[in-house]
């Protein structure tokens, strides 16, 4: 089994450079009727899992499909992975993927983060709310996150979370045209309030083009600057 597996790998290798997408290298896999590589997710790209498999030097099939289960886990990519062998001989890797909720990019990196804050590769392009920062900053990623999972409306309508120098964050909506100024870390759980504050109350009788910044971070003010 070992040996027949072995060499099918060595196709792969061989015929890698032909390959156009990942749909294309699982039907392969499928008239071969020796692999199988399945999953569920926004992130799932069975080309790309299959380069990660080739990457990893090993002796033996058993021990490649370890050490790639370990790598997916560090990546923290799967919320659940399973790799067995059928009845028929069949090697069947089953996954199903955290589900991305926001792009982060940072200046030499970018990841997606799912809910809980798992950072995962960037296998394809999403079209998904950025947050910029200039380091990995675990408090305000966990305070937009809990935003978003008690205002979904915000998740759709956000665009753009970027830091500046200063360490101020301002915030970007993709139906509004204002720059909406949520001030430092400590500040953020004060600015979305009142962010929600103003698109319900205050925008609707200023007008959508009258606030060119809206200034949010100050407690129990929201200061419009046209």
């Amino acid at each position: 089994m070992n040996t027949r597996v072995g060499a099918f790998l060595l196709g792969i290798v061989i015929l890698g450079a032909g390959w156009k997408a990942g749909e294309a290298y699982y039907a392969f896999l499928q008239t071969r009727n020796k692999w199988y590589i399945t999953g569920q997710g926004l992130l799932w790209d069975s080309l790309w899992i299959s380069r990660q498999i080739e990457a990893i030097e090993s002796s033996t099939q058993q021990e490649r499909l370890w050490l790639f289960c370990q790598e997916m886990h560090k990546m923290q990519l799967f919320r659940k992975i399973n790799v067995y062998y059928t009845g028929k001989g069949e090697v069947c890797i089953e996954g199903i993927l955290r589900e991305p909720v926001a792009r982060v990019a940072l200046p030499m990196r970018q990841y997606y983060v799912d809910r809980e804050g798992a950072r995962l590769p960037c296998v394809r392009s999403l079209d998904l709310p950025i947050i910029e920062a200039h380091k990995w900053d675990s408090t305000a990623i966990a305070t937009f996150l809990g935003w978003w999972e008690k205002k979904p409306w915000y998740h759709r309508a956000v665009s753009r979370l970027k830091e500046l120098p200063d360490g101020q964050w301002i915030g970007f909506l993709e139906v509004a045209p204002e720059i909406f100024w949520l001030g430092r870390v400590p500040h953020l759980d004060i600015a979305l309030q009142q962010w929600d504050v103003y698109l319900r109350s205050l925008q609707p009788k200023v007008g959508i083009q009258y606030c060119k910044n809206v200034i949010l971070f100050i407690p129990n003010q929201i200061i419009c600057q046209n």
